[in-house]
C-alpha cells in the first residue's frame, strides 16, 4: 500500500506579520530622523509637510534675496569708506601745501646775489666820477649755466666754417673765468671747426677751457666751473643760445641808481646800492650770474666782474614742496578706486535697497584732482608775493571743497548702513520664522533616532525568536 505525500504549508503568523510592519515603519522614521540630523530641518520636502516646506521655501528665499542686496550695500560702504579716508589724506595734504606757503611768504625770493667788492658812496653819484668809467661802456651779464654752452646745430669733427656759411673775416669773441676777451678772427674758411675752437686754449693758453664735439653736439665748457661769456653774431652762427645773454650800455650822465636800473630790467634781475654801500645784483630765478666788461672798466669799477653760483631760494624750494604735493594728491586720487569704481574721480553709485531694486539710491561722486580742486602749479617758482597769495586762497578753497566731498560721502555711508541693518534684521526674522516652521530640535531628534534604534532591536530580536519557534514546530513533521 502505497502512502501518498503530504504537502504543508505554515502560515506567517500574526506576531511576525505585526513586527515586519513595526520594523518598516520604523525604518521609515529612522530614515526621517537621520534626515533631519542632517538638514536640521524637520520639513524637507513637500511630502513631509507641503504648507510648511512652501511657508519656508518663501521666508528662505526671502531671505536670500535680502542678503543678495546686504552684500551689494558692503560694498556700497566699503567704496565710501574708500573715498573719506582718501579725502583725509588729500586734507592732510591740504595742511602742508598752506604750511608751504606761509613758509614762501615769509621766505627769500632771490637765489644768488653777486656783491661788488668795491664801496660806492651813495646811489645818486654820477658813473663818470668814478675812475675808468665813461659812458659807451659795455657790460656783459649772462644768467645760467655759467661753465657749459652747447650748439644747437648738429655738426662733426669734419666739418669746416663754410659748412656754416662763416666767411674770412668773421669775428668770435669769448671770454673764460677771468681771463680777458679773446677774439677768433676767420682768416681761413676752410678751417674746420674743431681746429678753429682749438685755438683758444693752444694760441691763447687758456688751460681752464675745452670743447668737445660729441653726438653731433658742440659743447664749450670749463675745467674749474669758471664762467663762459660769448659775444658777437657769429656766436649765434655756431649755433650758441645768447638769449641769457644781456648787454648794458653806459650813457652819458648816467648815476649809480640808473646803472641799477638798466640791470633790473632784465627779466628776474635786480640790482641796487646794498645798506653797507656796495653795488648788488640778484636774481630770482636760482640763476648763475656771470657780470664783465665787454668794453671799458665799470663792472670791474664796481667789483661786480666774475659769477657767483645760484644760491638758496627758500620761496622756490617751498614752491618745489608744493608742486610734489599736488602729484601727490594726483595719486590718492587715481589709487582710490574700490571694485572698480572711484567716487573721486567722479563716478557715481547706486545702493539698492529691496530685492526688486525699486527702492535706490544714487551717491553722485566728485573730482578730487589737484587741477579740480583748483590748484596749479607753483607760477613762476613763488618768486612774487602775488602767485603766493593767490596759491594759498587757493589752498583755502580746496579745503572747502575736500570738506564738503567728506561731508557727503559720511552721510551716503550712515544712511547706507542704516539701511544695512533694517535690511540684516528683516533677513535675520524671515530666517528665524522659517526656523521655527520647519527646524529641527537636534537634541530630541537624536534622542527619538536613538529610541528608534532601540526599538527596531527589539522587533528584530522578536521577528526571531518567531522564527525559531516556527522552526521547531516543523521539525516535528
Amino acid at each position: 500500500m502505497k502512502t501518498m505525500p503530504y504537502n504543508l504549508s505554515i502560515p506567517t503568523t500574526s506576531s511576525i506579520l505585526t513586527s515586519l510592519s513595526q520594523s518598516k515603519a520604523l525604518t521609515s522614521m529612522h530614515d526621517k530622523n537621520s534626515v533631519a540630523l542632517t538638514t536640521g530641518k524637520i520639513v524637507n520636502t513637500s511630502y513631509d509637510n507641503s504648507t510648511l516646506y512652501f511657508k519656508d521655501m518663501r521666508l528662505t528665499e526671502r531671505a536670500e534675496g535680502l542678503q543678495s542686496v546686504l552684500d551689494g550695500l558692503s560694498n556700497i560702504v566699503s567704496t565710501l569708506d574708500t573715498a573719506g579716508k582718501s579725502i583725509d589724506a588729500i586734507t592732510d595734504l591740504l595742511s602742508q601745501a598752506k604750511a608751504a606757503a606761509n613758509s614762501a611768504l615769509d621766505g627769500q625770493a632771490y637765489l644768488s646775489v653777486l656783491t661788488g667788492k668795491n664801496f660806492t658812496t651813495r646811489d645818486e653819484e654820477n658813473l663818470s666820477d668814478l675812475p675808468n668809467v665813461k659812458a659807451g661802456d659795455e657790460i656783459l651779464l649772462r644768467t645760467g649755466d655759467a661753465d657749459k654752452m652747447e650748439s644747437d646745430i648738429l655738426m662733426n669733427k669734419d666739418m669746416t666754417l663754410a659748412d656754416l656759411d662763416i666767411v674770412k673775416g668773421e669775428e668770435f669773441k669769448i671770454k673764460v673765468g677771468e681771463n680777458d676777451w679773446v677774439t677768433l678772427k676767420v682768416i681761413d674758411e676752410d678751417m674746420k671747426i674743431s681746429d678753429f675752437f682749438g685755438q683758444i686754449s693752444e694760441q691763447y693758453q687758456i688751460e681752464n677751457f675745452s670743447y668737445e664735439i660729441k653726438d653731433q653736439k658742440l659743447t664749450l665748457s670749463t675745467t674749474d666751473r669758471s664762467a663762459i661769456m660769448l659775444d658777437g653774431d657769429l656766436a649765434e652762427v655756431f649755433g650758441f643760445d645768447l638769449s641769457e645773454t644781456h648787454k648794458i650800455t653806459i650813457e652819458d650822465g648816467w648815476t649809480v641808481h640808473d646803472l641799477a636800473q638798466a640791470f633790473s630790467k632784465i627779466d628776474g634781475i635786480s640790482a641796487t646800492v646794498n645798506s653797507e654801500g656796495y653795488f648788488q645784483v640778484s636774481s630770482i630765478y636760482g640763476d648763475n650770474l656771470s657780470i664783465a666788461d665787454l668794453t671799458g672798466e665799470t663792472a670791474a669799477a664796481f667789483g661786480v666782474d666774475g659769477w657767483e653760483d645760484g644760491g638758496t631760494n627758500t620761496t622756490k624750494t617751498y614752491a618745489d614742496q608744493y608742486n610734489e604735493i599736488l602729484k601727490q594728491i594726483n595719486n590718492i586720487v587715481a589709487d582710490s578706486s574700490f571694485n572698480g569704481l572711484n567716487l573721486l574721480e567722479g563716478d557715481s553709485i547706486r545702493a539698492v535697497f529691496d530685492e526688486k531694486a525699486s527702492s535706490f539710491r544714487t551717491v553722485n561722486g566728485v573730482k578730487m584732482d589737484a587741477g579740480s580742486l583748483g590748484l596749479e602749479a607753483a607760477v613762476n617758482n613763488w618768486e612774487n608775493e602775488e602767485d603766493i597769495q593767490a596759491a594759498f586762497d587757493a589752498i583755502e578753497s580746496a579745503f572747502i571743497q575736500a570738506q564738503r566731498a567728506a561731508d557727503k560721502f559720511e552721510r551716503a555711508s550712515y544712511m547706507v548702513q542704516s539701511r544695512e541693518t533694517f535690511l540684516e534684521a528683516m533677513s535675520n526674522t524671515s530666517l528665524s520664522g522659517a526656523e521655527k516652521l520647519t527646524g529641527a530640535d537636534l537634541n530630541a531628534v537624536s534622542a527619538e533616532l536613538l529610541a528608534i534604534e532601540t526599538q527596531k532591536q527589539l522587533v528584530n530580536q522578536v521577528i526571531s525568536i518567531t522564527l525559531e519557534a516556527d522552526s521547531s514546530v516543523l521539525s516535528l513533521f
